[in-house]
């Protein structure tokens, strides 16, 4: 079982009040069920024998491994370096993988991604800034980055339905005078956000039934 088959997309874009626990803890039951799927001999018998070793379950070593981490993005000098790889090695991997495929559905999702990550990549700038109040920047960019394109929350999703395509329809709206085509005679509040797309186990978006 590999990390894309335990990390499906479970349903469309949290909306309700009490979606956020929920989703934490469909986050929380993924992660550990790819924690005890099968990785292969070296990684089965090995962690095994820490288990056994240890008295201590496998979810607890990698809970303590992240945590390290998390210590590492706000004392070590690579904090930005390992906040930003956090952002772009699986998307970049996903990604490669959506182009190659023929339809678009793929594209666009991670298009959205790359869009969100850019615009607010720009940040980064006052980092230093921000540190000097806020000294857990990198681990905090490093959760939204995961927000962003986990299947269990689909955060990009959301920010850009939400923010920035508003944002820029109001931008083109005031260097042109008028609304982009697809919003011309709108009238009401806008539509809701669309649920994202499921994808499947290669990361492609999931085809409905014929």
């Amino acid at each position: 079982m590999s990390l894309k088959s335990t990390l499906k997309s479970r349903a469309a874009v949290p909306a309700a009040s009490g979606s956020s626990g929920s989703d934490f803890h469909k986050l929380h039951d993924d992660f550990v069920a790819y924690l005890y799927a099968d990785h292969g001999a070296f990684y089965n018998e090995n962690v095994k024998k820490l288990e056994d070793a240890t008295g201590s379950k496998r979810e607890i070593f990698a809970y303590g491994l992240i945590a390290l981490n998390c210590v590492y993005m706000i004392l070590g000098s690579w904090a930005e370096f390992m906040c930003n790889l956090i952002g772009v090695a699986y998307p970049a991997y996903v990604s490669v993988k959506a182009i190659r495929t023929v339809g678009t559905d793929d594209d666009t999702v991670w298009l959205i991604y790359w869009t969100v990550f850019g615009a607010f990549s720009i940040i980064d700038f006052f980092a230093m800034a921000i540190m000097s109040y806020f000294p857990i920047y990198w681990v905090a960019k490093a959760a939204f980055l995961l927000y962003l394109y986990l299947p269990q929350t689909h955060g990009s999703h959301v920010i850009y339905h939400s923010i920035i395509d508003p944002l820029v329809a109001h931008m083109e709206k005031s260097l042109s005078g008028k609304l982009p085509p697809k919003q011309v005679g709108s009238v009401g509040p806008p539509p809701p956000v669309a649920a994202a797309p499921a994808l499947d186990e290669n990361n492609n978006v999931m085809k409905p039934p014929q």
